[in-house]
């Protein structure tokens, strides 16, 4: 059954026989009903299936972050959704005994069209804290915003700021939970407007252990 609307001519939400029709990201979509598959899957989708379950498993921590980082990345596209697009054909690599991985150097958290500083770092300070510091020379709102990221990718466990220091003050601090200690983070920054309407991509600052 399907609820039609302005008619005949009209969008419709539901099932028609072996036509779904539904709504995503305010524009209407019709697909077919999926059937039974009786071929074995190729190479290349196997392949394909792979790519998938390692994006999918590499970005499932910054979900809630990568809502704020992707966001507005296309009209109808944006998020976890576009995050896992964009990293999937510019970060995953495949190296002889590791297999297909992400490599979190080349990884994005965040894309936006904020010109990044021409220099910034990040080192692990005392009672499980990262600094963040970087390079000022770049024309800044007085209120735009430092984003830090923390990504412990062995364990999946993501700490973050949206909404951190200054751009202007050139630096930030991430504070991480005692048990953290001796774990491996991998740091990434980025810069967004007060009011969100623009950011920058991330940069990736390398990694520490905690202390």
């Amino acid at each position: 059954m399907a609820i039609g609307k302005n008619g005949i001519n009209g969008s419709f939400k539901g099932k028609i026989g072996n036509v779904v029709g539904y709504h995503l990201n305010g524009q209407q979509v019709i697909r077919s009903t999926p059937r039974k598959r009786t071929s074995q899957p190729s190479a290349k989708e196997l392949l394909n299936r792979l790519k998938f379950s390692v994006s999918q498993r590499w970005l499932a921590p910054l979900t809630d972050f990568l809502r704020i980082g992707f966001k507005d990345y296309q009209p109808t596209y944006e998020g976890f959704v576009a995050a896992k697009s964009y990293n999937q054909k510019n970060a995953m690599v495949y190296e002889e005994g590791k297999g297909v991985f992400i490599n979190p150097a080349l990884a994005l958290v965040s894309f936006g069209t904020q010109v990044l500083p021409l220099s910034a770092s990040a080192v692990a300070g005392k009672d499980q804290r990262v600094i963040f510091t970087w390079s000022t020379e770049v024309p800044a709102a007085y209120n735009d915003q430092s984003m830090l990221v923390a990504y412990d990718i062995e364990n999946q466990k993501v700490s973050y700021n949206a909404a951190a220091s200054p751009r202007n003050s050139g630096i930030a601090t991430l504070k991480l939970a005692k048990e953290d200690q001796g774990k491996t983070f991998h740091l990434y920054l980025a810069f967004i407007a007060n009011d969100r309407s623009a950011k920058s991509n991330s940069r990736y600052l390398g990694s520490v252990v905690i202390i």
